[in-house]
């Protein structure tokens, strides 16, 4: 693959959300911008499974078009290149030699029965059965539409100009603010909630690649999948609360 000249300024919003895919793994992931590839690489062997030495690292765009490799100084910040949410991190090895290399005809496996396999909502095919990815993208399964249903029937619970909190699994991200948009989008399939939090927390303005689904200050909007929002009794926090009691 050709390198890309690539530019140093990537947007204001200082954390960006990525899928990581591997050839063992695939995750939704959140990471600081500011990140050097020394230390994105450490992040990623406990997600991969691959040694930082040995990672080879390619950014997709959402048609999984190659966009750059990340490659060359290990000291520049992630934020150098020109990475946008939910594109793709691609890692794969480039030592060959460091697989396990043994009979596999001498292995009991574990053959676990395709319809438990897609019952689970932890697999690979999970994740791009809600993704419209692969085999996937023409929409045609019947449990990829059940899930849809459900998405849709829990954004559509949710109110325009509701009060909420969002929170997301890692437990490092717990914000409140107001939603200010309900629906589907251009930049990925599926239902998702715009949210205006109460601080410059925030990606965006409400605009996604050119398109405005509802109007705020830059870094103060976000779009959420409906599961990791909740409505209800969440004024707002004086952040400043404290230090005027102690004026």
């Amino acid at each position: 693959m050709d390198h890309l000249n690539v530019s140093a300024v990537s947007g204001s919003s200082a954390v960006v959300t990525l899928f990581v895919e591997s050839q063992n793994s695939s995750s939704e992931r959140r990471f600081q911008k500011s990140l050097t590839v020394e230390e994105l690489k450490v992040r990623l062997e406990p997600i991969v499974g691959i040694r930082p030495i040995d990672q080879q690292l390619v950014l997709l765009d959402a048609a999984s078009n190659p966009v750059c490799e990340i490659s060359g100084d290990d000291s520049r910040m992630l934020g150098f290149y020109p990475v946008k949410d939910l594109m793709t991190l691609s890692v794969k090895t480039t030592n060959s030699s460091a697989q396990m290399n043994f009979d596999e005809s001498q292995v009991e496996k574990y053959v676990m029965e395709d319809d438990e396999y897609d019952r689970r909502r932890d697999t690979v095919r999970a994740f791009k059965r809600r993704h419209r990815m692969g085999r996937f993208a023409d929409g045609a399964s019947e449990v990829s539409i059940d899930e849809d249903i459900k998405a849709k029937e829990l954004a559509l619970s949710i109110p325009v100009g509701s009060r909420c909190e969002v929170a997301l699994p890692d437990g490092e991200f717990r914000k409140r603010g107001t939603v200010r948009f309900v629906g589907e989008t251009g930049f990925r399939p599926g239902y998702w909630v715009g949210v205006e939090y109460d601080e410059p927390v925030g990606k965006n303005d409400g605009s996604v690649d050119g398109t405005k689904y509802f109007q705020c200050a830059a870094d103060y909007g976000s779009f959420m999948r409906p599961d990791k929002v909740t409505t209800g009794d969440f004024p707002e926090e004086d952040i400043f609360g404290s230090d005027l009691e102690e004026m």
